[in-house]
């Protein structure tokens, strides 16, 4: 005789209500969302990400090295430009003395050519040469002519002396305003293309600063990446690892489903009795028999699904575990079957050979923990079935 722990009796309607009500939370399979990496996927792309951001991070260096490179060129060509224009001003100021040093070299030989002019005129009023030349014979004595030549050639000397002397003085400080005039305009054309220069240099510069900009958004586009990839590889370790089952007195989601329940159809339809899903304790059975699929297990899975039969899926389309819906549009996509019986036996089997056979496709243990991983977005989806799984009561103790 069983015992029951609870009784469901008296509280189905309600519990059904609310089941139907928590349909709209309730996550359906996960094959019908996107595919999630493998393993060896997952870590191939870990891979790529982590050597794109090593390129990337590399790339940025270089646009670093560049730009600094640039940046100490500029710095050179500001430092050219400075120093031609400190010579320019400094020759500017020479010039400007070379030209006073010439103009008053030019007034000294004007004024120095006027005495001579005087002198020689004069002289040719005096008598020219004729003058001269009595000047000295009118000396007393040969010593005293002597003397006189001398001095007149002396005075005639003296005064073609200081001509040439100035004159040479001209010619030197022309040479001189000459030589800096052309070392300003040299300079000049420095300066006019160390200008150009440094106006080419301001252009790379500015380009390899954008480009280094660039480069460092990409190193954090990158390490986005990276870590997007750590995370999906660690998500893929994980859907990767395999759950074993953990023998216990209670029902949890560590139970191996395929196992037998212990249950048998009288159990379960005394357990179903006064709900949308009375009478199926043999087809549970059946179930559990041929795939080797737990029926405390599937009668929960059931449950949880249908809203104890009574959900539209269920009702309309003999479906009990929303089969082939997805979160798109559940309804819809749902698979329709010709009976309760041909539902259970069918998703049986389909989870019998993907979720809970060694090798099967999405297989990760003989546990709701392991069918957890692929079988529904619900991350609290295995709680919930065990939760309800342990309320069914189990056979009486002899």
């Amino acid at each position: 005789m069983r015992l029951p722990r609870f009784s469901f009796a008296h509280h189905r309607l309600v519990v059904a209500a609310v089941f139907a009500l928590a349909l709209t939370l309730i996550a359906v399979p996960a094959a019908a969302g996107p595919t999630p990496p493998t393993l060896t996927q997952a870590q191939a792309a870990a891979a790529a990400a982590k050597k794109d951001a090593q390129n990337a991070k590399d790339a940025a260096g270089n646009a670093d090295t560049a730009l600094a490179l640039a940046r100490a060129t500029l710095a050179a060509a500001n430092e050219h430009l400075a120093q031609i224009n400190t010579e320019i001003s400094a020759l500017q100021v020479t010039i400007t003395t070379d030209t006073a040093t010439l103009k008053t070299v030019n007034a000294e030989l004007d004024a120095d050519r006027g005495h001579l002019s005087a002198y020689l005129r004069q002289s040719y009023e005096n008598g020219g040469s004729q003058a001269m030349l009595a000047y000295i014979i009118s000396a007393n004595t040969i010593a005293a002519a002597i003397q006189r030549d001398v001095q007149v050639n002396e005075i005639s000397s003296a005064s073609q002396q200081l001509v040439d002397r100035i004159g040479n003085e001209e010619q030197k400080a022309s040479s001189t305003l000459a030589l800096h005039t052309a070392a300003l305009a040299q300079l000049a054309a420095e300066e006019e293309q160390g200008r150009t220069e440094q106006a080419i240099i301001k252009v790379q510069t500015q380009t390899l600063l954008e480009a280094d900009i660039t480069a460092h958004a990409q190193v954090s586009q990158a390490q986005k990446a990276l870590a997007a990839a750590v995370a999906a590889l660690a998500a893929a370790r994980a859907a990767d690892a395999v759950y074993q089952a953990i023998p216990g007195p209670l029902f949890t989601i560590d139970t191996n489903l395929t196992l037998p329940s212990g249950e048998t159809a009288a159990t379960l339809n005394q357990f179903l009795d006064g709900s949308a899903l009375a009478g199926l304790g043999a087809s549970f059975m059946q179930a559990e028999s041929t795939y080797h699929v737990s029926a405390r297990y599937f009668v929960a899975h059931a449950i949880l699904e249908s809203a104890w039969g009574t959900s539209a899926i269920a009702q309309n389309k003999f479906n009990l575990f929303g089969f082939g819906a997805d979160d798109a549009n559940p309804y819809v996509d749902a698979m329709t079957f010709t009976s309760f019986n041909a539902c259970i036996q069918y998703v049986a089997q389909f989870i019998e050979v993907n979720y809970l056979t060694v090798g099967g496709q999405f297989y990760h243990g003989p546990t709701l923990r392991g069918m957890n991983v692929d079988y529904a977005s619900d991350p609290n989806w295995a709680e919930k079935i065990a939760s309800i799984a342990d309320t069914i009561p189990p056979l009486a103790v002899p």
